[in-house]
């Protein structure tokens, strides 16, 4: 039923080319050789009593259409039995793949009387039909008939036998004509010769016993594999026992065995029975064959490949249903063909990288590899079909399942190997979590932080020392014997409700400042952090808090600290300023006094004396000006009400005023988000832009007066909190000088400078001690650059010194 025998991938491409090849430079010699017999009289066989024949050089054949019985016997009659024949030359006669049918003919003769038998070891012949006539007659009606192949019953054959036996009676002295008509779907392969009946009984005995012995091995393969599956539980196992068993059905039916044990009285079944039993097998051949070679780690493209094959597979069993026999065979023979040989390239791959069962399965593939090249080169007629040869490929199929089956018990010993290393890994995993929990437990008992459990109730119900000293127990034993409610801890009743609330829609918090009240001592300023901890079916919760009660007072007492520094100055500032009024309104009303007698008796006064009069006046009224700066710039600020504005439309506002002061000026404004709404001291916030503006167009008055001066001013708001980014592409300042201008008086352009110094001062005493905020002068490539934070305001500003009392996120 095939061109060449039905090995699907196991069968050799580059072999079968090459041996294509071959054939065709040789076709011409044959064909001398055939047309040279040619019109000759029909190869004669004498049958020899304890001796076999080959008939393959003996037969002489003619090709003709597909015919029924009937019109088999019709057609022998007319048969010319001098032209038209071709002389075969091969002792294993082999025509290959046609849609046709063939009649062969030659005379047999026999030295005794005896029942002698032609049998043909290729089972897949669709129909064989063999006369026995005396010699020189062609009517079917004085000749024996005897019937063959798999589409016709199996009950109706002579010999009970997978192969095609056609029985051949002789009498001694007779010369008898055979005429055989062979069709098939497949390939015209005729291995025939002729044995005698004690040969044929020894050959069966030895062909039943070969059998027999092939299926045990492939059953007690099955079966093997079935039971380290069931002790392993690895599917691996299963795919290998459903391969091993398939291939085992396919091969039943490849060589007829199947037809004669399952179903003998439907011949039917054999035109689809070899394609789809060949798919099956190589379904779980698919499914097998990626995790022994473990392609996903060694071969991932063949992974792929494999992982495509498997519906393909599925494809070729719907199709050995829907298309023709030739059709659906060859295509399974391409695509396996092909296949075979990427096969065994992936398994020399997987075995290079190291991986041990593919040494074994690539061994197994060749072996198996050798017998399927073997028979496909017999079947070609390129070497002789010797048992052994012919034998080849179920030879080749038990070595390579015992060699895969070795492939599979180094697969165990490498997965026991793994597993050892992995109890190795588990253990040593283990003991270092014993040490490191041994040392978690050390730093859980002696940590300065006060680590806690509660239970559902919020009892406490676990904790470290330090939890029971900062909070005034004498031991973690009188804390788990009285298991104070966490409530009783925290300082106030408001701020347990507002804790509790944090962690009902949080379900944890980090970094959450508290004030705790202990059984014994003072208040505990201290940052905690919680966590909802599942146990079981009682929620629990676990968390730590750490006592920053003495940085918390050192950050105060800095602070006040620094407050009562700035007062201290404020207030010397301010009475140095007041203390002036009194001495400047004395010098101005004397220089006044002095300037009326001037401007009366201008006879009699110098020159010189008047030019001096003149600049004791500007130089009191650039003191009194300078005090009225300093008067502005430690002004009383307190008065200032918080207000709430979107910051696009008031940045538009103050962007509009401040080219209207500094038309010269490219000022670029960027507010985000397009809605904010911030809510503070917006009047200060007017007067640090506009300071900021002023000292930009002052110490760059050239690039101003050039129309080159240019200020972004960003503003962002996050989190409640508004962030300013002010920068100029000036002259900027130097790195030493960057810590000085915050400093009151201090300026390096003081003749052109307008607040004498106290611009910048200003600001910062506004930002930080003022509203609030905080800044600082990143540094830039070019110009001067300074970010402001400042924090929402609520109904009313905090003081800077309160403690804050709700979560810090």
């Amino acid at each position: 039923m095939f061109g060449f025998p039905y090995y699907g991938p196991f069968s050799s491409v580059l072999l079968t080319v090459l041996v294509s090849v071959l054939l065709s430079l040789l076709s011409p010699l044959s064909n001398a050789s055939e047309m040279s017999e040619l019109n000759t009289d029909s190869g004669s066989v004498t049958l020899t009593p304890g001796e076999s024949v080959l008939a393959g050089k003996h037969w002489r054949y003619i090709e003709t259409s597909q015919l029924t019985p009937e019109e088999v016997h019709t057609q022998l009659a007319s048969l010319d039995v001098v032209t038209a024949w071709q002389q075969s030359t091969e002792d294993y006669l082999n025509l290959g793949m046609a849609h046709d049918g063939y009649w062969l003919t030659l005379s047999v003769t026999s030295e005794e009387d005896g029942q002698w038998y032609l049998r043909n070891r290729y089972s897949l012949l669709d129909l064989a039909i063999l006369f026995q006539c005396p010699h020189g007659v062609t009517d079917s009606s004085q000749c024996s008939v005897t019937l063959g192949g798999d589409r016709i019953p199996y009950h109706e054959r002579v010999i009970d036998h997978p192969n095609l036996i056609l029985p051949v009676d002789v009498s001694a002295g007779q010369t008898y004509d055979l005429y055989l008509y062979v069709t098939t779907e497949g390939t015209y392969q005729l291995p025939m010769e002729f044995v005698g009946q004690e040969q044929l009984q020894e050959q069966l005995i030895h062909n039943g016993v070969f059998r027999g012995a092939y299926y045990a091995v492939m059953l007690a393969m099955a079966l093997y594999n079935l039971v380290l599956f069931f002790a392993v539980r690895d599917r691996l196992y299963l795919y290998y026992t459903a391969f091993v068993s398939s291939f085992l059905f396919f091969h039943m039916n490849f060589e007829g065995s199947a037809y004669g044990y399952f179903w003998p009285d439907s011949p039917e079944l054999n035109s689809f029975m070899v394609p789809l039993t060949f798919a099956i097998s190589q379904f779980f051949f698919a499914l097998f064959l990626p995790q022994l070679l473990y392609l996903r780690n060694y071969c991932p493209k063949a992974d792929m490949v494999y992982r495509i094959y498997v519906p393909v597979t599925l494809a070729f069993a719907v199709m050995s249903f829907a298309a023709p026999y030739q059709t659906a065979v060859s295509w399974q023979n391409y695509v396996n063909s092909f296949l075979a040989i990427y096969t065994l390239i992936a398994g020399i791959r997987a075995w290079t990288q190291g991986h041990k069962p593919a040494k074994y399965f690539t061994l197994a593939w060749l072996a198996f590899m050798v017998g399927v090249v073997s028979a496909n080169l017999s079947a070609l007629g390129v070497i002789p079909g010797t048992p052994l040869v012919l034998y080849g490929y179920q030879i080749g199929s038990v070595f390579d399942v015992i060699l895969i089956s070795l492939a599979m018990g180094a697969r165990i010993n490498m997965l026991r190997d793994a597993r050892e290393r992995d109890q190795r890994r588990l253990t040593d995993s283990q003991n270092e979590s014993i040490r490191l929990l041994k040392q978690y437990e050390d730093l859980y008992q002696n940590s300065l932080s006060g680590r806690f459990q509660l239970n559902s109730q919020c009892e406490v119900i676990g904790c470290n020392p330090a939890f029971a000293s900062i909070l005034g127990f004498r031991n973690v034993d009188e804390v788990l014997q009285v298991k104070p409610h966490l409530d009783q801890l925290i300082e106030t009743p408001q701020a347990s409700i507002e804790l509790w609330d944090v962690l009902e829609r949080h379900t944890q918090v980090s970094g959450y400042e508290l004030t705790l009240m202990p059984k014994r001592g003072s208040a505990v300023k201290a940052i905690l952090t919680m966590r909802r901890d599942k146990r079981g079916d009682d929620a629990c919760w676990a968390g730590s808090f750490l006592n920053v009660t003495e940085k918390y007072e050192q950050e105060n007492a800095l602070q006040k600290l620094q407050e009562n520094r700035q007062a201290s100055m404020q207030q010397l500032v301010m009475g140095v300023s007041h203390e002036m009024n009194t001495p400047l309104g004395n010098i101005r009303l004397a220089a006044t006094h002095i300037q009326d007698r001037v401007e009366h008796d201008v006879t009699q006064i110098d020159p010189d004396f008047k030019s001096a009069i003149h600049q004791v006046n500007d130089n009191i009224a650039r003191l009194a000006d300078l005090n009225k700066l300093i008067q502005s710039s430690m002004g009383d600020t307190s008065s200032q009400q918080p207000d709430s504005i979107y910051l696009r439309s008031w940045f538009s506002t103050w962007t509009e005023d401040t080219l209207k002061r500094y038309p010269k000026l490219e000022l670029e404004v960027i507010s985000y988000p397009d809605t904010a709404l911030w809510r503070g001291q917006v009047t200060l916030l007017e007067r640090v832009l506009n300071q900021l503006t002023d000292n930009a167009v002052v110490h760059n008055s050239e690039v101003y007066n050039g129309t080159q001066l240019y200020v972004r001013v960003s503003a962002s708001l996050e989190d409640d909190s508004l962030t300013i980014e002010f920068q100029d592409n000036g002259r900027g300042i130097s790195a030493d000088a960057k810590d000085k201008i915050f400093m009151p008086f201090y300026t390096t352009r003081r003749a052109e400078a307008t607040k004498k110094g106290l611009g910048l001062y200003e600001v910062h005493n506004l930002v930080t001690h003022v509203m609030g905020g905080s800044l600082n002068c990143p540094d830039v490539n070019q110009g001067f650059a300074i970010q402001i934070t400042l924090p929402e305001v609520e109904q009313e500003l905090r003081p800077a010194g309160d403690f804050p009392s709700q979560a810090s996120w």
